[in-house]
């Protein structure tokens, strides 16, 4: 008798149970629906947008089978590729959360649950992971006391530190399938539109930035100097492809990315793309070199056949406005006279990156040379003073233009000699990459081009404002976290491969 009511009692409290808790969703999501409903009648649509874009999260996640995080870091990743300057400034009403910002703190979040259920560390034991959390761990010791100081441009200028956290995230990703693939589709869509809405943006701006507004924010506002980085790595990515599967569309998107980079006029971008190339002869890299020596070779033809049949003379034809580009780069003195049109500042452009760089060592090693001036600090005081004189007053910029400076001006010698060694680290993980990349499979992921694609969006960091802002930041570390989890799969594959008879 005792054991028929316990097998009775069972599903009756399981019933019970099952009952309570749709009582319970029930009257929550009608508390819920009500509170919103009124929010919407007085005209504030912040909340119940908010909510109605974590309930589609929500179900978009169940049904592709893909972590929340990962589907919003996809997007935002498309979206800074597509949009740049318009997508960055992207937020709710009166909610000061930018979309860099929201991506990361979701996906530390669950990057963190995640390895604490699988009672896993979320880094891998090599040097970039290490020299990473180094680097991390000093810039977020001293903010405090510039926080102190400077209020909230201190934790302005800190974010292009804290970006690296990106790294750790897209690494995570690496250990899941439908995750990395997503996020590789986003980048490589992303990549492959930034040439085309970069082209159109240069000929209807307007449009952009008045029609195409969400919250009154242009949803697309493209810089030339980060659009360029995208297009050097998208240049090296295509070409990647192209000589790997022989697929016509892939040369296609390289060329069209080739023509984007040419018509920035960035000439960062330009010298990111020969770094690039030099990163393939290095690692002797054949099929994809073939194939960009071809697109290179047909575009200064086409040139050179337009310059010959142009009515116009030579000075005023693409071919010579390139030639007059590449040689500004090494006018520091700024006696050349140049005859192409919009070329006229680029003299002006070098002495204001030189001055501004000498002015920001100068003072970081008088008062900081070990550990800075601190994020916040103003690098550019000394340098209008110089440069400007008392005509200073629509200046706003913070960053004097090269991602290596803004690091040695806000972390002095220790910030940049960690950030040298995670330059060597990534320099060494890139040349196993491409040793690796012969004996690949045919149908494996490619992991070069993503190693090579981080360089060019670097070293157009190193001459520009990219890494400082999260258009370019987010990318970056994301591509790098992405290559590097791959480098780790791909050496743990060649290690289980048991070496053929009669070797070692």
């Amino acid at each position: 008798m005792r054991l028929l009511r316990v097998s009775i009692s069972w599903p009756i409290a399981l019933v019970d149970g099952i009952a309570v808790r749709k009582i319970t969703i029930s009257a929550g999501g009608l508390l819920g629906a009500v509170v919103l409903g009124w929010y919407i009648a007085k005209g504030e649509i912040g909340l119940p947008a908010m909510v109605a874009g974590i309930l589609g999260l929500w179900i978009a996640s169940r049904v592709t089978r893909i972590r929340a995080d990962a589907l919003v870091s996809g997007a935002v990743v498309a979206g800074y590729l597509v949009g740049n300057r318009g997508f960055a400034q992207l937020h709710f009403p009166s909610v000061p959360l930018l979309p860099g910002e929201a991506a990361l703190g979701l996906g530390l979040t669950l990057m963190l649950w995640r390895a604490a259920k699988n009672q896993t560390l979320p880094v891998r034991r090599d040097a970039l992971n290490l020299l990473l959390i180094l680097w991390l761990l000093i810039g977020a010791v001293r903010l405090p006391m510039d926080f102190r100081i400077h209020q909230f441009s201190a934790l302005r200028d800190f974010a292009m530190v804290y970006y690296a956290l990106f790294f750790f995230v897209a690494q995570d990703w690496a250990d899941l399938v439908r995750e990395r693939r997503w996020v590789q589709h986003c980048l490589l869509g992303g990549v492959a539109l930034t040439a085309p809405i970069f082209m159109i943006f240069s000929f209807w701006p307007g449009w952009f930035l008045v029609k195409l507004t969400v919250f009154g924010t242009p949803l697309i506002f493209v810089k030339s100097d980060v659009a360029g980085g995208f297009m050097a790595a998208g240049v090296i990515w295509f070409a990647h492809q192209f000589a790997r599967t022989r697929r016509f569309g892939w040369l296609a998107l390289c060329a069209v990315s080739l023509v984007g980079l040419v018509l920035c006029n960035s000439r960062a971008a330009l010298v990111a793309l020969v770094a690039a190339v030099a990163w393939l002869l290095v690692l002797r890299a054949w099929p994809t070199l073939r194939v960009l020596g071809l697109l290179v070779a047909l575009a200064f033809l086409g040139l050179v056949i337009h310059a010959a049949v142009s009515p116009r003379s030579f000075a005023t034809t693409p071919l010579y406005r390139i030639y007059e580009s590449v040689a500004s780069v090494a006018d520091v003195s700024g006696t050349r006279t140049y005859r192409a049109g919009d070329l006229g500042d680029k003299p002006d452009n070098n002495q204001f990156r030189l001055v501004w760089w000498r002015t920001v060592i100068d003072r970081t090693w008088v008062e900081g040379r070990w550990l800075g001036l601190g994020f916040g600090h103003d690098l550019a005081a000394d340098f209008l003073q110089i440069y400007y004189g008392e005509a200073t007053e629509d200046f706003t910029a913070r960053s004097p233009h090269s991602f290596l400076l803004s690091i040695f001006g806000r972390m002095g010698g220790v910030g940049f000699a960690i950030l040298l060694a995670i330059l060597t680290a990534i320099a060494i993980r890139t040349w196993r990459a491409g040793r690796h990349e012969g004996r690949a499979e045919p149908g494996s992921e490619p992991v070069l081009p993503l190693w090579i694609g981080a360089w060019a969006i670097f070293i157009s960091a190193c001459f520009g404002v990219v890494l400082e802002s999260p258009m370019g930041a987010v990318v970056f570390w994301t591509m790098l976290g992405l290559a590097n989890g791959l480098s780790h799969q791909t050496r743990e594959e060649d290690d289980t491969v048991e070496p053929p008879a009669g070797e070692p």
